[in-house]
């Protein structure tokens, strides 16, 4: 609550994108007391729920002073917002064609996101060794798992207090297409980004959910064993190449920096 408190008071300090997310924070807040005096309490406890879970990624960024990847903060809030305000409250999903297909795709996709970079983070300091193509795989199920348990939060809304959230067979199975073609399509640019970027820019994308898990300091360590490895090897291979003869054999074992870079990636 004080980091709250004192974010308020340096609002000036604040970038363009961690503006907009809190307004929009905002916006959902003062939805509460309207939707508490016209007796709509359920959907009183959806803007509840949704405000609590768009102020996780603010919190965990003023908690450990860091700055999450891909302007996650943002990615997520409008998610929610896009979902209670205008989808709920202002009715876009009936308004608006393909409203809801469209949600559904950039939902799962920042999803799938959040997962890609906390398994690459986790990868990236040998927390658990997975190839690249396996954490695009599981980015893709990670997204459809979701998609499934929000259909069965539907369902079971639809059930219990007589909702029409769902609208047959139909309008499930597409909805869960729409999530299947979200979460490919953040693997796929997720690898290409990883697969095509520096070292540098792999460390800032493991760095925040690192120090989040307590692995910082050996983010930072690996990537100075790199570095070193990367200083060291370079001249000692351009001396190899000097003194090897026409015939000599080439050594064909990866030196620790290619060892180092093929985990990161």
């Amino acid at each position: 609550m004080l980091s709250i408190v004192n974010m308020l008071k340096n609002w000036r300090t604040l970038s363009i994108t961690t503006g907009l997310s809190w307004f929009m924070k905002l916006l959902m807040v003062l939805l509460l007391p309207v939707a508490v005096s016209r007796g709509d309490y359920l959907f009183s406890v959806l803007i509840v729920f949704s405000v609590a879970l768009s102020m996780i990624p603010s919190l965990l960024e003023r908690s450990y002073r860091v700055t999450l990847p891909f302007e996650l903060d943002l990615l997520i809030t409008l998610s929610i917002f896009l979902n209670t305000f205008m989808g709920e409250w202002l009715n876009f999903y009936q308004r608006v064609w393909l409203y809801d297909k469209a949600l559904h795709v950039y939902g799962s996709a920042v999803v799938g996101l959040l997962a890609f970079v906390v398994v690459y983070s986790l990868n990236y300091t040998r927390k658990v060794r997975l190839s690249l193509p396996f954490i695009g795989l599981f980015t893709v199920t990670f997204a459809m798992a979701m998609g499934g348990i929000w259909e069965i939060g539907e369902f079971t809304v639809d059930t219990l207090f007589g909702k029409m959230t769902q609208n047959g067979l139909g309008d499930t199975m597409w909805d869960l297409i729409n999530d299947l073609i979200g979460g490919i399509v953040t693997a796929v640019v997720g690898m290409v980004y990883v697969r095509y970027s520096n070292p540098d820019t792999r460390k800032r994308l493991a760095k925040p959910l690192g120090e989040v898990f307590g692995l910082g300091k050996r983010i930072d360590m690996i990537k100075e064993r790199m570095e070193r490895s990367r200083g060291t090897n370079r001249p000692a291979k351009r001396r190899g190449r000097q003194k090897a003869g026409p015939n000599a054999e080439s050594n064909t074992e990866p030196n620790n920096t290619e060892i180092d870079e093929r985990d990161g990636q």
